[in-house]
Parts: C-alpha cells; structure tokens; sequence
C-alpha cells in the first residue's frame, strides 16, 4: 500500500491543473499516477529501483549504545554516516525524521509539486514581515526544507556550484586553520563527485570521475538555452566551467542528475551502504533533545519520539547533528545550548550561552523578470498523469526532454556587476525556459497570496514561448535569526531572515535585475523578439516604473528564497564570540558534539550550497576519523582477520 504522500501529491497536481475531470478520468489519471509512483513505468528493466536500494528501517530500544549517532540523513547527515560506517568495527544510528525516498521523487520535473507535501517538506514559514515577502499569504515567504531520506537533495533543483576559490580561504582566516582553504578543500569536492559533464572541456585539475555523486548535464535544452551563451559571450563573457580554474562566466548547467534522474545523497551515499551490519536507521524519528551532562558539559545521547512513543539512545563517542541550518540549532536550543536570554524565556535550563540561531542567510531571487518571444513552439507542460503524454513517454523511455529538466532550468551565469575583470562574481542568473512567477503551479508552491494570485492569473498571457532569469547576489549584508517559538520540539521554530535590510543588498539587487533586461536587448535574446512582459505589481504602480523605487518595491513584494539557508550554528575561532563550533565542528563548550551540515558556513558560498554541504561532511568525517584514531582501528581489524 503506497503511503499517503502518493495520494497527497496525485491530490495537489490535480488542484494545480486548468480542467476538471469526471470521477471516471479522475480515478484513471490516479491509477496512471500510481502506475508511475510504484516505479511499473518508471524505471527500465536494466536499472534497480530505489525501493530495494533503501537502507531498512529500524527501531533501537532505549538504552541502545552506538558508538555514532548521526542526526539528519540529508545532504551532509547521509555523508556522514555512510563514510563513518566504513569502519567495520564503528557502529552508527542514523536518525531521520522522514520517510523514503521513493521513485517519483527521482524525476526532476516532479519537483515543484513535491513542495505541496507535507509528507515529505517541513513547510516551514518566515514570520510576517513589512518589508519583504509582501506579496506571499501574511507577508510570509514560504521555506521548503526536506523530510526525507536524502534531506533537501531530493526537493532542490539539482544545481551544482562549488562556489568561489576565496570563499573556502575565506573560511580559513575565520578559523586560523588552513585546512578550509581553497588548496585543501579542492580534495574533498573532487571526492564526491563523478563527473560526467559533456558542455566543458573538464581538467582533472579539477575534478574527479570515480566519486559517489554523479554531476553531469540536463539531457533537455531549449533554444533559448543556446541563446543565453550566445548572449553572455556577446556581453563579452566566457562560455566556462564555473567548477574549474575560473568561476565569472556563462554556463549550461551542471546538475546531480545521472542519465536524466535525481541522484540525491541518499541515492549516492546510503544505497551502497545497504548491508553493512554496522550501520542503522530509524525513520520517522522526531530528535526532541541532545542529552548533555551538565556536569561535565559532555553530550552522551539522544532523546527522540517515533510514532508517538519516546526513546533514549547513547553514543560512546559523539553525537552529531546534520539536521540542517533549521533544525540543528532548533535541537541545540532545545538542548540548552543557544542565547540565554532566549533560552530563559522558553523555561529551558541553559547548559551553554552561544549565538545559536543568529547569523541566518540566505540567497533570494526576483522571480518575475519574464521575457515573450514570437517564437512558435510554446513549451508545453506534460501531463505527468498520462503516461502516453509524449513528454512523459520520451523520459520513462529514454530518460530524455523536458522531466529531465528541474523548472525548466538551463544554463546559469556567474557575473561581477561593477568590474568584470574580478576574478569573483557578485551575481548569479539562473535561465529557465518558464514563466516563473507567472506559473500557477510555482505560484502556489511559494505561497502568492490569493490577492496577488488573481491579480497575476486575471489574464493568460503570455501565450507565446517565454523565458525567464532569476538574478540574486551571492552575498548579501543582510543577517537573520532563528528562534524557538516553544520548548515544545513539535513546534516549528520562528523564522526570521531580514532580506533587504542592509542598502547594499538593494542596491545591488537593482544591478541585477537592470543586467537582466540588459540581456534581454542582445542579439541573441533579439532573434526571438524578446520584449519584457510587465507583471501586475499593483503595489507598485505608484513609483515610475524601472525607477530605483519601483525595483525596490517589487523585490519587496516577490522576494523568493532560493533556498540556500546557512549560518545558524556559525564556525569560527574559538574565542571569536560569534561562533557556535571550532574549525572540527566541535560545538564549543560542549564535548563529543558537533554539526556538519550548512549551518556551520560562517560566509556566504558564492553559489549554491548543496555540494558545500557534501564537501564539509566528507572533509569533518576524515577528522572524526584522525581524532578517533580510526582508520588505525581499520587496519587493526583486518590484521586480525588476516590471522584467523
């Protein structure tokens, strides 16, 4: 019996078509739905599906011993405990608060409608704000954050960027320790990746083609794909690898996707540790504390509660928190380990005073810069309920065409607005071949409000092809917070990322959006007949349209997170009082703790986060290995075998 994520998602891709169906069609695209779910039409006859790749879930018995506890099977968690297993002798818990990864999800033009379920995303909400997200339900920006195996890698959209060479020496003068430079971190983005990229000359300077995560192109590109470096390069821009020795330049995108399919960390790192006796996992499994002694100021377990029953794990050596820039400071507050004003109010007893919680950022977008053509060949959404859709047959047969393709994402650039000759960007433009806000799926998705959701969709146009960029700076002044909202762990904590509050984010988000409609004026994007389409921004229309004031208005109205959270748990040197964990990811104060996922980035990566994450997992495993002397307890093990 498939779970009731299945039925919520058939229910909400419903709800975004523009027909009504009688019961007859409506059980008929069900059963195609769930023909597609189960993986009948999914996966071809050569390749093993997801479901019998999955790690098996478990349940420890209160008390049980591991030697790790791992908290988050997400992005950097999966890493982590995967790489820890390695060690025969070393038992790890993986503790995840979701289900399993199923094969629907695995398709990468499913992935907007994945954010309409509560199975598998937190929903989490910014707070009502008046000065950003103005034109969401409440003035409140919708937070998408995986609950699943493989964390947010199975809901994001598959984009991968190392970011900038300064950012990781950046990271080293943070901390005073060399190991986070450029030179060292090279290693560990080399090691995870297996790349396969075929629209750049690859340098093996560079990259690496053995490792667990495949990243290689978008099988589908559109004309305006093509149009977009044809367009950078007459700005007078490289067509590049932005993964290789220069960063500024235009680019098709590098994606994590192998032969047209999602590959998440899950996919990578878990489904080949399935039958190590060594490693175990329970789902479902709600972390409500760290259990901490507050004596010895030593974490020494884990308190979490699954299908409503509580349960108490040890660890012999550490507990480690992979529950992302959200939830892992969510947990060290939960566990007394945040600001002590904040903790006092929430009657919880303060182990440790730390800035938990503060330093949030994130990159946002203007997701409403779309450009009409008079070009003919309208893109079409498929009908992922009909299997004979062309569309839907050419991916389940060929792992080809649009599904290939998340969003309808293509090609991105790397730019520096005031000097091109810099050798690091302060823009990103993201191309896609979709009407972006104007798409009443996306529309939904990120929470227009009904005001602004009719006013947008009063009309249908454009009818003709369009193409859309989303432009954000890489890294923006603004600071948030996360705070509890209870001691209650089944209370989503409050959010509040204060886009827009310092100048220079507005300044430069204006550039952005001024590059953009600069783009659309080339003689590339000019074949096309490429004219600006004006949205509706009746918030606006008091201001001169393309003045300052009016841009600023309309940032202010759709400002779109990309999703790229970070900062929460900051790392830093120690004395530095901003920081909440050392350059090992030690929670300072607090022994045999430590987080290892995005929220330790103490500066904004210039790019997305997700192979940054993967890239921290697999360098802090090696140092949880060299600190336990592990790999010594490896070779111990083997020699003994060697006698038997």
């Amino acid at each position: 019996m498939l779970p009731d994520l299945l039925s919520s998602l058939f229910f909400f891709l419903t709800l975004c078509s523009s027909c009504c169906c009688t019961d007859w069609e409506e059980e008929k695209l069900r059963q195609n739905f769930i023909s597609l779910s189960q993986g009948k039409l999914l996966f071809k006859d050569n390749v093993t599906t997801p479901y019998e790749d999955e790690l098996e879930d478990m349940t420890p018995g209160n008390g049980w011993e591991y030697d790790f506890i791992v908290v988050g099977a997400g992005s950097a968690g999966s890493v982590v405990a995967s790489r820890l297993s390695e060690i025969k002798d070393v038992t790890v818990l993986l503790i995840e608060a979701g289900s399993k990864e199923y094969p629907i999800m695995d398709v990468p033009g499913i992935m907007p409608y994945l954010q309409y379920s509560d199975e598998i995303n937190w929903k989490y909400k910014t707070e009502p704000s008046s000065s950003y997200c103005l034109g969401f339900t409440d003035s409140r920006c919708s937070w998408a954050r995986g609950k699943v195996m493989g964390g947010s890698s199975v809901l994001n959209g598959n984009i991968a960027t190392r970011g900038s060479k300064q950012d990781y020496d950046d990271w080293a003068n943070f901390t005073g320790d060399q190991s986070w430079s450029y030179d060292r971190m090279l290693k560990y983005l080399k090691k995870l990746e297996n790349f396969d990229v075929k629209s750049v000359n690859s340098d093996r300077d560079y990259h690496n083609y053995g490792g667990p995560l495949p990243i290689s192109d978008v099988p589908y590109h559109s004309k305006f794909g093509r149009a977009f470096l044809d367009a950078g390069v007459e700005m007078g821009y490289p067509i590049l690898d932005y993964n290789g020795p220069k960063q500024i330049g235009f680019s098709l995108l590098q994606t994590t996707t192998k032969n047209g399919e999602r590959w998440s960390t899950n996919r990578a790192y878990l489904h080949p540790a399935k039958g190590r006796k060594n490693l175990f996992l329970t789902r479902n499994s709600i972390v409500n504390k760290v259990l901490i002694n507050r004596d010895t100021k030593t974490a020494y377990g884990v308190q979490f509660t699954k299908f409503n029953r509580n349960y108490v794990v040890r660890a012999r050596r550490e507990v480690i928190l992979s529950a992302g820039a959200i939830n892992s400071p969510q947990i060290l507050m939960l566990s007394g380990v945040g600001p002590a004003w904040h903790l006092r109010d929430m009657n919880i007893d303060v182990i440790r005073d730390a800035p938990v919680g503060e330093s949030l950022m994130d990159h946002f977008a203007y997701p409403a810069l779309l450009f009409q053509t008079n070009d003919s060949s309208t893109y079409k959404p498929p009908d992922l309920f009909n299997p004979q859709d062309p569309a839907v047959n050419d991916y389940l047969r060929h792992r080809r065409g649009t599904l290939t393709s998340t969003e309808n994402l293509e090609a991105l650039a790397f730019v520096n607005v005031d000097d091109p000759t810099k050798a690091d960007p302060d823009l990103e433009l993201v191309l896609g071949n979709s009407k972006g806000v104007k798409d009443p799926g996306f529309g939904r998705a990120i929470g227009l409000s009904p005001e602004n959701f009719n006013e947008l969709f009063a009309d249908n146009n454009p009818k003709s092809s369009v193409w859309s960029v989303l432009p954000f700076i890489l890294q923006p002044k603004s600071r948030g917070k996360i705070l509890l909202r209870s001691k209650d762990p089944k209370q989503k904590p409050k959010i509040y990322p204060n886009y827009l509050n310092d100048p220079d984010d507005i300044a430069l988000n204006i550039k952005s959006i001024r590059l953009v409609l600069k783009l659309s004026k080339t003689t590339a994007f000019q074949r096309f007949g490429s004219t600006f389409y004006r949205i509706p921004l009746r918030e606006c229309d008091h201001y001169l349209f393309d003045s300052d004031e009016y841009w600023e208005c309309a940032l202010r109205t759709y400002t779109y997170t990309v999703w790229h959270y970070c900062g929460t748990c900051r790392m830093g040197a120690e004395d530095d009082l901003r920081s909440v964990v050392n350059s090992k990811l030690q929670v300072i104060g607090v022994n045999n703790l430590r987080v290892v996922d995005a929220s330790i980035i103490p500066e904004m990566v210039r790019g997305h986060t997700h192979i940054p994450a993967v890239a921290i997992a697999e360098k802090i495993t090696d140092v949880i290995k060299e600190e336990w002397n592990l790999y010594n307890l490896e070779e111990a093990v083997k020699c003994r075998q060697s006698f038997r």
